[in-house]
């Protein structure tokens, strides 16, 4: 066991970084009210949506790297998100929003989140667009365009920075919280690069140093601008997955249930997701005595009926089509 991070390890890892962070999500989610250090840990998961981006990138580079036909990326892509959305969209759709078969098919083919309509959640739709850039940001890796990247990367943090100093977006506005996390998924596709040229870990290192710094500067002044809190968790990205790597080293034992959890991740977001929605309009009332109990059962719950469903559409005909 290599203790020492290496910049492969985030490859090495990837299913449990997935894991981790949707464990960690759900911990946000479903908070903890007395068991005070899950709390602490608890309040910050949004922070694993950055995980998510990352890992993301990282791998969808991995997989243009062995094959460049976009019509079969893309495929490909499409074939792992919406056999899985629209499933469990008609739970959702049933159960949490009363949908006729028109707002059904409106919500879950992210048309309403684009358009400002009827949407399920804004984790989804924004991937999706992730996806079909992902191909033109390689290229720019290829043909060693970094200014550009860069460039692209700092317009969108000065962007950010802009929208939350001056409060323009609403709290919780969902299509902010893609905007700044674009360079968490660019990150993971320069991770992949590195990986694949076998580049030292120096400048993985140097967003570490550059980033810790801007959080402090940052994170002092959410309590005056709402979203400045997830904005500045944004500069603690490397830290989290330094963390997350070395707690997959360390705690061995571990990783097959958190692999497992991170390959269901996708099918895991979206049933935690019903179960949050449900307690956010009072459909779900948990008694505040057992709210920790009940926080830990909906995270196994949802963990299990991921898993399950992850197993049932990969065993299903959907699947030889990739």
């Amino acid at each position: 066991m290599k203790l020492k991070f290496e910049i492969n390890d985030i490859s090495i890892y990837r299913s449990e970084l997935m894991g981790w962070a949707i464990v960690w999500i759900m911990m946000l989610h479903f908070t903890f009210t007395q068991i005070k250090p899950l709390g602490f840990i608890a309040q910050y998961g949004f922070a694993g949506v950055e995980v998510f981006m990352m890992v993301s990138g990282l791998g969808l580079f991995f997989s243009l790297e062995k094959d460049n036909n976009l019509q079969h990326f893309y495929k490909k892509r499409l074939l792992r998100i919406f056999p899985t959305y629209y499933f469990l969209g008609i739970f959702a759709s049933i159960l949490l929003y009363q949908d006729n078969f028109c707002q059904y098919l409106f919500r879950y083919s992210t048309i309403g989140f684009w358009t400002g309509s009827i949407y399920g959640e804004w984790y989804i739709p924004s991937i999706i667009a992730l996806y079909i850039a992902a191909p033109f940001i390689k290229k720019l890796f290829d043909k060693k365009q970094f200014f550009i990247i860069c460039f692209i990367c700092f317009a969108i943090l000065l962007a950010s920075f802009f929208i939350v100093a001056k409060n323009i977006v609403p709290k919780g506005e969902a299509h902010f919280f893609l905007l700044y996390r674009i360079p968490a998924f660019i990150l993971g596709i320069a991770c992949a690069y590195w990986i694949l040229h076998t580049i030292s870990s120096k400048y993985f290192l140097w967003i570490l140093l550059l980033g810790i710094p801007t959080f402090v500067v940052l994170y002092p002044h959410h309590h005056q601008v709402y979203n400045y809190k997830y904005f500045s968790l944004l500069f603690l990205l490397p830290i989290f997955l330094l963390t997350f790597v070395s707690i997959s080293k360390f705690c061995t034992w571990i990783n097959p249930i958190i692999s497992k959890i991170g390959k269901a991740s996708l099918e895991i977001y979206i049933i935690q997701g019903m179960f949050f929605h449900a307690i956010l309009t009072g459909m779900i009332v948990i008694n505040p005595e057992w709210h920790d109990v009940v926080a830990i059962l909906l995270i196994i719950i949802s963990s299990l009926l991921g898993i399950l469903t992850h197993w049932i559409i990969d065993k299903s005909s959907i699947t030889r089509l990739l």
